[in-house]
């Protein structure tokens, strides 16, 4: 450690009025901005107002917006000195750090959107007397960040910081390196196990060099525990559920180590588990999810929660079509064209439920048809361009559902649309159109999804024409106009008049009805429908614009947002409280599952 004595006279800044006294510049009504306060930022500093020269100090501006609120506003701050030789702004990473050059008097000003506050800085000197870093020797594990700071005492007896203002070097950049930069000074990362000195260097007005040290270690850390997350979960079979694992060293850091560790599942019958923490549960009862990772000793580290699996094992799979329902177990598709498809699943706690998202399509030939699988609970059985017959296939482990499929080339000859109107759509609600052809040969389909759609005045109604929301007229705004629909070499059109109302309630029931609190089992599913009623005594079905929530997904789970609005599927036992949210109202329902 070098000290260079110097008897001359001690400078020090003076800091007063900072803070107390901003007095706006701008008076403008239409500005909410009335005044703004200087603030230092270093306690110390706030209180005694005074910093060493050679060393500066951050300040901050508060603003008052009308006497309503106040909130920093540091970075809006526009910075000045009136005697830039005494103390200036010179940090352009941190322009509101104030440095102090030599002894005198400035006028520092912070100016925000025209209003200004002013604070004084006298100047008079003192010198360093001794330089600490904190913190003492730490140790740190390999790979982690951290912050030193410089402390300096000061011939007056005052402290201050001056990690800002002092050098930074590391003795063995190798073993950890520390920042000098402006926006970073002091800050070490470290990167192999091993020893370096962490030195800061400051040199005072009177040009007395001191440095302060400390010793870094940096260890390989050691693994002690994982956590695997989510605790203990109840899941329904033939479901998906994300784990996580956390692993705890013994430095006491915590790392996410989901993508290191090895996954298992104690009964894979019950669920499987990949790379990544993604588990499939298959059947009900209890399995155990490990993570398990090696130390750095070569000791292996294991982690483990239960996994309940809910809902009944699947004992059966069948096949359906909501847009061209099967005849004799086979769906006839005109060539070209597209059906929704659904698998319904039967459970060995007697249940039923969708299972459409779970299984895995297939078409036998697939010049014939494919399957697409957006998401959730629907997917699509398109036909191609040639005729003939095939088969449609849903697996799940080795269970197996078969349809035909036929593909057919009739020639058409019209469309019809149902509703031919919708002559009072609510606004902010919406209704469904569904579109038929008609062939020659007498046949007609459901052909909805395959149609393009249109409004003619858009701003009035929508009509959705993409995947599951074609043929969906929903009202923007009072006023009329025509939905169209073309398939083929055919274009129908339907009036709609969009009415403006107040809602007056929001009502939730269970289709079908079902008196008192719902109680449904394990895995059983129920549907939900939302109606508004308006202040002229009419009411809407809002079911799929209304927002639904679950309080309990430990319980009761959506079964589909998108796809299923309203439909909540039973996980385990217990009560959870449904809500559903819709112009401005709610309204709740309980759902028991025993």
């Amino acid at each position: 450690m070098i000290k260079l004595l110097w008897s001359g006279m001690v400078v020090m800044l003076m800091l007063s009025g900072c803070g107390w006294n901003g007095t706006p510049t701008r008076n403008n009504d239409f500005v909410p901005l009335t005044s703004i306060q200087i603030i230092p930022v270093s306690t110390p500093i706030a209180a005694s107002k005074t910093i060493a020269a050679h060393t500066s100090t951050r300040l901050s501006v508060v603003g008052n917006f009308s006497g309503l609120f106040t909130r920093d506003i540091t970075s809006q701050a526009v910075w000045s000195s009136n005697t830039p030789t005494v103390a200036e702004f010179i940090t352009a990473g941190s322009p509101e750090r104030v440095t102090g050059h030599i002894p005198g008097t400035a006028v520092l000003t912070a100016t925000v959107q025209g209003v200004s506050a002013t604070c004084s800085l006298t100047v008079s000197s003192a010198t360093i007397t001794t330089l600490t870093i904190t913190p003492t020797n730490p140790t740190v594990a390999k790979g982690l960040p951290i912050q030193f700071a410089a402390i300096g005492t000061f011939s007056d007896a005052t402290t201050q910081d001056l990690t800002f203002d002092a050098t930074w070097i590391s003795s063995d950049p190798a073993v950890a390196t520390v920042s000098d930069s402006a926006v970073s000074k002091g800050l070490a990362q470290t990167l192999t196990a091993g020893t370096t000195t962490i030195r800061a260097t400051f040199i005072d007005i009177a040009a007395t060099t001191l440095s302060g040290t400390t010793l870094l270690t940096v260890t390989v850390p050691v693994l002690q525990s994982i956590a695997v997350l989510p605790a203990n979960p109840s899941v329904l079979s033939l479901s998906g559920k994300s784990f996580t694992a956390t692993g705890t060293y013994s430095d006491g850091t915590t790392r996410d180590i989901t993508s290191q560790v090895a996954w298992a599942s104690s009964i894979p019958v019950r669920a499987t588990i990949i790379s990544g923490g993604a588990a499939t549960t298959l059947s009900e009862g209890t399995t155990s999810i490990s993570a398990t990772l090696a130390n750095a000793s070569g000791v292996p580290v294991v982690g483990s929660t239960n996994l309940k699996v809910t809902g009944g094992t699947l004992t059966g799979i069948t096949l359906a079509s909501d847009t061209v329902p099967p005849v004799n177990n086979t769906i006839t598709l005109v060539r070209n064209s597209v059906a929704r498809i659904s698998a319904t699943g039967t459970f060995s706690n007697g249940v039923t439920r969708d299972i459409t998202g779970a299984v895995a399509w297939a078409v036998t030939n697939s010049t014939l048809g494919t399957v697409t699988h957006p998401a959730g609970n629907l997917a699509w059985l398109n036909s191609g361009a040639v005729i003939g017959a095939t088969s449609l296939t849903a697996t799940s482990g080795t269970l197996v559902a078969t349809a035909g499929l036929a593909v057919t080339a009739p020639t058409l000859t019209s469309l019809s649309i149902s509703p031919t109107s919708f002559p009072d759509l609510t606004l902010g609600t919406s209704s469904r159109f569904t579109l038929t052809a008609n062939f020659n040969d007498s046949t007609t389909q459901d052909v909805t999804v395959g149609a393009a759609w249109s409004s003619l005045a858009g701003t009035t109604a929508l009509v959705g024409d993409a995947g599951i929301l074609k043929g969906r007229v929903s009202g923007v705004a009072a006023g009329s106009t025509t939905i169209s629909a073309t398939y083929g070499v055919f274009t129908v059109t339907a009036p709609v008049t969009v009415r403006s109302r107040t809602i007056q309630s929001l009502t939730i029931s269970v289709t079908p009805t079902i008196s008192g609190t719902p109680t449904i089992v394990s895995g059983n599913q129920v549907k939900f429908a939302a109606t508004a009623v308006y202040t002229d005594g009419t009411s809407k079905d809002v079911t799929e614009e209304t927002t639904w929530a679950i309080d309990k997904s430990t319980v009761v789970l959506l079964a589909d947002t998108l796809n299923q609005p309203g439909q909540v599927v039973a996980v385990d036992s217990g009560s959870a409280t449904l809500t559903a949210s819709f112009g401005g109202k709610t309204a709740t329902a309980t759902i028991t599952v025993p």
